[in-house]
Parts: structure tokens; sequence; C-alpha cells
């Protein structure tokens, strides 16, 4: 004997099964000889039982005899009216998770920014520039970002410096870093000038 299951899932997927019934040891039995899926509310496409479908199914199966007109006259209850949202549920749940993780990621930035000041201030302090408040460098961090291009921060490690941070080097000491006092050493490939005493 055949009979049609029907079941829908959570997210309303009509599942429509063709179940032969079987007495085997005096046990009844429930075999699957077809099982077809679609989408709520579809109005276009096939029938779960199309011409092509019983065909086959009677082909494969010939000695079990198919009522068609009993197992298509089969009541289907209509869907449950909170199947139907599922998409709309799912979409505010997409929404909330890209809230959270935009939340996460302004305060990981704030952090970096704020490490980053930090930074800046420590390396002044070594250098014995004067350091200038935490309130007046975030202005001018805000400035030099929007008349600049943004500053890309490296990874790891102390900031490099710039030449204009570079640290001043006193007269005497640069002249002796550059040899000005010694005297210069004749070049072999040069003649000597002739004296002309």
């Amino acid at each position: 004997m055949t009979f049609l299951k029907f079941s829908r899932d959570r997210r309303g997927y009509e599942h429509f099964y063709l179940v032969l019934q079987t007495t085997r040891r005096g046990a009844p039995r429930n075999r699957v000889l077809y099982w077809f899926r679609t989408p709520p509310g579809v109005k276009v496409g096939r029938a779960p039982f199309d011409e092509d479908v019983q065909r086959a199914l009677e082909k494969q199966n010939p000695g079990v005899s198919f009522d068609w007109p009993t197992l298509l006259d089969t009541p289907i209850p209509p869907p449950a009216p909170d199947v139907e949202r599922w998409r709309e549920r799912r979409r505010i749940d997409r929404e909330m998770k890209q809230a959270e993780l935009s939340e996460m990621s302004e305060a990981a930035a704030a952090l970096t920014r704020d490490a980053s000041e930090e930074e800046a201030l420590l390396v002044a302090a070594e250098e014995g520039a004067p350091v200038a408040s935490p309130a007046k460098t975030a202005d001018a961090d805000v400035g030099a970002a929007s008349s600049a291009r943004a500053r890309r921060r490296r990874r790891g490690g102390r900031p490099r410096r710039s030449a204009s941070a570079a640290p001043a080097v006193a007269p005497e000491e640069h002249a002796r870093q550059s040899g000005a006092d010694a005297p210069a050493k004749p070049d072999a490939n040069v003649p000597a000038e002739p004296d002309p005493g």
C-alpha cells in the first residue's frame, strides 16, 4: 500500500514523500519510493507527481499498485504564518551582526589611535621635544587627516622619524663627524700644483 506523506521544515520548504508500507515478520515497515522538495508558495515549475514521474515510478516498482487520483487528492495543510517570515528574521539577525562588528572595529580603531598617541608622546619625551597635550594632538590629527592623505601606521616597533624630527647636533660635534678639522689628504689621481715661489 502506498501513501503520500507531507511535511514542512522550519524555513517553509515543502517535502512530499511517496511511501510504500510493507509488513515483514509481522511488523509494518515503511520505504520511501520518491521524495520531492520545493520552496514555499512556488507557482512556477513542475508538480510533485507529473506524468513522467508517475511512469518512471511504475516502471521502477512493477509489483506495486499506485492509486494516483487518491495520492494527488491528499490534503496539504496551509503554511503556518510564522514560517513565511524566516527571511525577515534572517535579515534582521544579519543586520544585528553587522552592527556588532562595526562597533567592535570602531572600538579597536579608537584603541589603536590612543596607543599611537601615547607612543608619539613617549618618542617626543625621549627626544626632549616639548610635549603637547593629548587634546591638541587629537585636534592636529583630525586636521592633518582632512588636509593630507591618511598616514599609514607601521606594524611593530617604533615609528620611523622624519628628517625634521632628527636630533639637533652641536656644531663642534657636526664638524668632528664630518672631518672638517682634519687636514685634507692629497688625492693620488690629481697632480699637485707647482709652488709659485
